[in-house]
C-alpha cells in the first residue's frame, strides 16, 4: 500500500468494477476486458488482494466481503476521489474538523493529507487514521469506544461521550441512504446514533456521498436534511431531490 493509504490506477479501478458486477471472473476474461496481458492482470490482482479489496482463486478474481471497508472504498473510487477533491476546498488551513467513518470520508481524509493543509482531524474511524498517519500536516485525535470490525470504527456510548467534549466548525460525514421523510440514513443503528451525536458538535455538516445513495432509503435516520449545510455528490440527482435540498436550505455541489 502506498503512502497515505489506498491508491489505484485506472486499469485497477476497471477491474474492481467488472468483478463487482459479476462476482467471479476468470483472469483471461479480465485481461481481454482491460486490454492487457494476463501477467499484468495477475500483478494488479495481487496488489488489490494485498489492499484487501479482491480475492484471488485459481485462475479467478472474486469479491471479498462487500461490507468490508477496504472493498467499499475501492468501489467507484474515481467518484469518491472527485467528491474528496471538491470537499477539501471547504477546509481552511489550521482548521479543526470531524470526519465520520464512511468510505468516501476515508478518501476525503487521504486527499486532505496530500493537499498539504495543516489540519486537526477528530474521527471515530481507526481505518481512516491509517490513511493519514504518514502526513506530517495532519494532527489526528481518535475518539474511543466499542470497536466495530466491519467499519473499523468506534461506536456506542463511550464514543458519543468523547465526541461531546469537542466543538468544531465542520464535520464531514457519509450516508448509506436518504428519504424525504427521515433524511439521511444509515444501515447500522449504533453507528447512526454515534454519527448523529458527532454532527451535533459541529456548526456545519457536510455530507459526502455518491448520487446513487439518494435512491436508497436506508434503515436508521441519523440526520434530517435541515441539519445539513452542504451536500457534495456525483451527477445523477433527480430534480425532486434537488428541490428537497433547496427547501431545506442545503447547498448542493455536483462533481
Amino acid at each position: 500500500m502506498s503512502k497515505g493509504g489506498l491508491w489505484m490506477n485506472e486499469r485497477q479501478m476497471q477491474i474492481i468494477k467488472y468483478v463487482s458486477e459479476r462476482g467471479k471472473v476468470r483472469v483471461k476474461e479480465l485481461a481481454s476486458y482491460v486490454d492487457t496481458s494476463e501477467v499484468t492482470v495477475r500483478k494488479d490482482l495481487t496488489a488489490l488482494e494485498e489492499q484487501g479489496i479482491l480475492k484471488r482463486e485459481q485462475g479467478y478474481a472474486t469479491l471479498k466481503d462487500t461490507s468490508d471497508i477496504n472493498y467499499r472504498i475501492a468501489v467507484n473510487y474515481d467518484i469518491k476521489k472527485a467528491i474528496a477533491k471538491e470537499a477539501i476546498k471547504y477546509v481552511a488551513n489550521n482548521a479543526t474538523i470531524m470526519i465520520d467513518a464512511g468510505s468516501t470520508c476515508a478518501v476525503f481524509a487521504q486527499t486532505l493529507g496530500a493537499s498539504g493543509k495543516q489540519v486537526t482531524v477528530i474521527t471515530n474511524a481507526s481505518y481512516l487514521v491509517r490513511h493519514i498517519q504518514h502526513y506530517e500536516n495532519i494532527r489526528c485525535i481518535v475518539l474511543g469506544g466499542e470497536y466495530q470490525k466491519n467499519s473499523q470504527a468506534m461506536v456506542g456510548p463511550l464514543t458519543k461521550l468523547c465526541a461531546e467534549q469537542f466543538r468544531v466548525d465542520k464535520i464531514f460525514v457519509g450516508t448509506d441512504g436518504y428519504s424525504k421523510e427521515t433524511g439521511f440514513t444509515g444501515d447500522d443503528m449504533v453507528r447512526a446514533e454515534t454519527v448523529r451525536v458527532m454532527a451535533g458538535q459541529a456548526r456545519e455538516t457536510y455530507v459526502l456521498t455518491e448520487a446513487s445513495k439518494f435512491n436508497h432509503p436506508g434503515t436508521v435516520s441519523f440526520l434530517h436534511a435541515d441539519k445539513v449545510s452542504h451536500v457534495i455528490t456525483s451527477q445523477g440527482l433527480s430534480p425532486e431531490i434537488l428541490e428537497e435540498m433547496a427547501l431545506a436550505n442545503v447547498q448542493v455541489t455536483v462533481v
